[in-house]
């Protein structure tokens, strides 16, 4: 089972509801967050954090404190038990996803115009003539795009793994004798996402939070 779970930001928060919810993360993290020179990023940042301490309670999941995060030699952030969680943000959305049973990895991306010649090395032949082919290139792009990043997140490499290295079949990925599923996460027309988990294919809910 992975519980999901997100923030739609249309609007920038109060000044007395972000300070309200930095004084919740711990002082490291409170630091990063005041470093980003954008209100949105930095909003995005503790938006993920909340997340994913509202989703641990919800879960029931007691004796988790985010001081206890560790960090692999990627940077990703994780705790020292069963408890797999992995948070994205894209244009609206600050998405986290949380499983006791399965490693997770999620990916949201706002679909907006780009220079689709700027990726071809991202994505080996067939593939990419897929997306150039498809009704809608830019969409086929995102798609593709969060399908790999989503896998990329759960083995914790980030991009440090080329992306044409990565092969889809039948929504599945097969790395280092590992497999891994994808499913969509539905969210709204603007926006792509996908879940990757190891194998078996877990149900998902997927639950909107209001942070005011």
């Amino acid at each position: 089972m992975v519980q999901i779970f997100y923030y739609r930001c249309n609007e920038r928060m109060p000044p007395a509801v972000f300070q309200h919810y930095l004084a919740q993360v711990p002082p490291f993290t409170q630091k990063k967050i005041q470093s980003f020179k954008h209100w949105q990023d930095a909003e995005r940042s503790l938006a993920g954090n909340i997340l994913l301490l509202k989703g641990l309670k919800e879960m029931n999941i007691t004796g988790i404190e985010l001081a206890r995060l560790q960090y692999n030699a990627f940077q990703k952030p994780y705790f020292d038990n069963q408890v797999q969680f992995n948070i994205s943000h894209s244009g609206l959305y600050t998405i986290c996803a949380i499983s006791c049973t399965n490693a997770v990895g999620i990916d949201v991306e706002e679909i907006k115009e780009i220079p689709l010649g700027d990726f071809t090395e991202f994505f080996y032949y067939e593939e990419w003539q897929e997306v150039l082919n498809a009704v809608d290139p830019t969409r086929a792009f995102y798609t593709l795009w969060t399908k790999k990043e989503s896998f990329l997140k759960v083995i914790g490499t980030g991009l440090n793994v080329p992306l044409n290295k990565i092969i889809i079949r039948n929504e599945q990925i097969s790395w280092e004798n590992k497999n891994w599923l994808l499913q969509p996460v539905l969210l709204d027309e603007l926006h792509v996402c996908h879940l990757c988990t190891n194998i078996p294919k877990p149900s998902f809910t997927v639950e909107a939070v209001q942070l005011f």
